[in-house]
């Protein structure tokens, strides 16, 4: 790729990302994000085979850093508490907040996504993606493999539930303008370890 064509590839990632924050994913028009980078419709084409390859290029070029920073993820299993290892993933993928969560958002709602990914290609979906939800569930196989989580889990399925929950809070009121704080993210990664059930030996609710 050219200097130029890579230069105009950036300003289609920049304006897609922009306007589907703005307007939302249907309203962000191939025409206004051409127009917001300041090239041709046609040059979209160019780079991308359609609008929602241009988003999922979006979505990975903006998490560059953390999927760099993930790619250890899986080699630290076993290698401190698993409560601890997520709560500093989690604290990773929250610098995403205001880059990806409108992005992925937007791709989540489309129908066409829903109609095209099903529960029985969902892992051969995300390995294509890549990125952190492959990387967070090779992770989680690598735990299994070690006795330390649930062995009858779905590693794929259960990467995906934590970040769409991550994600999810993210947009909650529970999230300060800057996003969770590092208590809230450890509390959150608690729920997921240890559930609602009240401790072994603790004391219950007889109110219900």
């Amino acid at each position: 790729m050219t200097r130029r064509g890579a230069a105009t590839r950036d300003s289609l990632l920049q304006a897609a990302t922009e306007l589907v924050a703005e307007v939302g994913y249907h309203q962000a028009t191939t025409r206004l994000i051409a127009e917001r980078a300041g090239v041709a419709e046609g040059s979209i084409y160019r780079h991308f085979p359609d609008k929602r390859a241009l988003f999922t290029a979006a979505i990975l070029d903006r998490q560059q850093g953390v999927t760099q920073w993930m790619s250890q993820l899986p080699s630290r299993a076993g290698s401190a508490p698993v409560l601890d290892i997520l709560t500093e993933t989690f604290t990773q993928l929250s610098k995403l907040r205001e880059s990806i969560i409108p992005l992925e958002i937007a791709l989540a709602a489309e129908p066409e996504l829903h109609r095209t990914v099903t529960a029985a290609n969902l892992t051969e979906a995300v390995q294509d993606l890549g990125g952190p939800p492959h990387l967070l569930a090779r992770y989680l196989q690598a735990e299994q493999d070690l006795d330390r989580i649930d062995p009858g889990l779905d590693p794929t399925r259960t990467a995906v539930v934590l970040l769409a929950s991550l994600f999810g809070v993210q947009t909650s009121p529970l999230a300060q303008p800057g996003g969770l704080d590092a208590k809230a993210i450890r509390e959150l990664v608690q729920i997921f370890l240890t559930g609602i059930s009240p401790p072994a030996g603790g004391r219950s609710d007889s109110r219900g």
